[in-house]
Parts: structure tokens; C-alpha cells; sequence
């Protein structure tokens, strides 16, 4: 039922990020997403570990994490900062629930992608968007050559 409330609590916009021109022809591979390698961020003065649809995520090769995936980040030492381990994209949006425990998510490898609406990690692990040199690095990698960027 619709309501009308005069208090001026604004919340911070949230919601699931979309960054494919189309789902005609994505592809996706099953994974699970390290709980320990996202950086929580603070919405709405609650601090939360949030991945978000269309992040690029690469494999964890070393360290406690081995095996799972996480967002691909540059500075980080477990395998995650290097391109040839790059997966794909989060399909998955996971707002809450790596606060608690591991995930299993879907990551899209192939398919149209808006660059602008995609994300990779800054050195504080901060989400920006994704880069000219991480697309590059990417679509040199022959299991992304049908992945096309607009």
C-alpha cells in the first residue's frame, strides 16, 4: 500500500548494477567468492563486504583462499592481481551476505559489456570503473576473445 512519510531520512541509492548491453549470448561459469577478499564499505553508517554485478573477478591461487575467486585487485598478493587469472564478470549482487559466510555466484565471461558500468578495485580496495589497461589485459586472454565491449 502506498505511504507518505515527512521525516527526512534519505538513504543511500542501492541496488543491483547492470553492465551488459544484452543477455543475448552470455555465457556464465559457477564460483565461490571468498568472504575474506572483499573490503567492506560503509552504506548508511553500516559497514558491509558488497560485491556488485559486473565487477571483474579473478581466482585466489595462494593463501587460506586458494581455490575461491574475488574481486581483481592490483595491490593484493594472493592471485587476484593478475590478469591471467581474471574469470570474468559478477553476474551475482551479493549486498549483505558476505558479511556472514562465503557465496557461490555466477560469473559471465562472454557476451556485449557496457565498459563504463563495469568495475575492478582500487588500491584501497575501493570500487572504480573498469580501466582501459584491465579491458586490454582481458581481451588478450584468448578464453575472452567473444567478449566485446561498447
Amino acid at each position: 500500500m502506498p505511504s507518505f512519510s515527512k521525516t527526512n531520512t534519505i538513504r543511500t541509492p542501492f541496488g543491483k548494477n547492470q553492465f551488459y548491453r544484452s543477455t543475448k549470448g552470455l555465457h556464465y561459469e559457477s564460483y565461490t567468492l571468498s568472504a575474506a577478499s572483499v573490503v567492506a564499505e560503509t552504506i548508511d553508517g553500516t559497514a558491509l563486504k558488497v560485491a556488485q554485478s559486473g565487477e571483474v573477478i579473478a581466482k585466489v591461487t595462494s593463501g587460506a583462499e586458494s581455490g575461491k575467486v574475488g574481486p581483481f585487485q592490483a595491490t593484493v598478493t594472493d592471485g587476484r592481481q593478475t590478469a591471467a587469472n581474471i574469470v570474468g564478470f559478477l553476474e551475482t549482487f551479493v549486498p549483505w551476505e558476505l558479511n556472514e559466510r562465503d557465496q557461490d555466484v555466477s560469473v559471465v565471461y562472454t557476451g556485449v559489456l557496457v565498459q563504463a558500468w563495469c568495475f575492478e578495485r582500487n588500491a584501497a580496495g575501493a570500487r572504480i570503473a573498469l580501466t582501459n589497461a584491465t579491458r586490454d589485459a582481458l581481451l588478450a586472454l584468448p578464453r575472452f576473445a567473444s567478449l566485446i565491449f561498447v
